[in-house]
Order: C-alpha cells, then structure tokens, then sequence
C-alpha cells in the first residue's frame, strides 16, 4: 500500500515531463512557420514574382541568397527588415528546435510523438 503515491507521483511527474516537452516542441515548430512566412511575404514584396505558393525552407534560402545578390542600394533597409531578419530568426529557431530534439530525455518525446528535425 505505501508504494501505491509513490507509482502516481512518479507517473505523473513524468506525463507533466512529456506535455511540457511537447507544448515546447510544438512552439519552436509554429514559431518557425510564422518566421517562415514573414520571410516569404518580405521577398514577395521585393521580388514581385508570380509565385504565390509559399515554398519549403530550402528553397526559401535559395530565393533569399538570389534576391539578396541582386539587391539595389535603396532596398537595403526594407530588405533588412523584412526579409534579414525573419530569415535570421527562423535559421536560429530551427537551429534550437533541432538541437532539443537531439538531446536524450527530450528525443524520446520527439519520437514519441512523431515530430523530426525541421
């Protein structure tokens, strides 16, 4: 009977573990998505191509490195603030979702749940 609050305090200890990790996991991937988005909408305004579908983010870096050496002196600061520094925080984002979802107690729960590197 004593070990009975033992089993629920470690079993629930261990689901509040795995919900904390997911809601973490979760979080890095949507804030990627909007950081990738803003990118997308900040090139479109550049770039004015009739390619409206938002594209995956390596082709995202291949758009932003094309646009980025063809860029005119006088649209350098929208350039920076509209497509610099989204571009910038979706590489740092991915970069951190990717190393948490390496690491040993937080891949178990990254596995668990389906979710793999961005």
């Amino acid at each position: 009977m004593g070990f009975i609050p033992i089993f629920i305090t470690l079993g629930g200890s261990v689901l509040l573990f795995i919900l904390v990790v997911r809601q973490g996991i979760k979080s890095k991937r949507s804030q990627f998505s909007q950081f990738c988005t803003e990118t997308w909408a900040g090139l479109q305004s550049i770039k004015s191509e009739g390619n409206k579908s938002k594209p995956d983010f390596e082709e995202l870096r291949k758009i932003y490195l094309e646009v980025k050496s063809k860029l005119k002196t006088e649209e350098l600061t929208q350039f920076d603030n509209q497509v610099r520094k989204p571009f910038q925080q979706a590489k740092l984002i991915q970069s951190q979702h990717n190393l948490f979802i390496a690491k040993k107690p937080y891949s178990f729960v990254a596995r668990l749940f389906g979710y793999h590197a961005i």
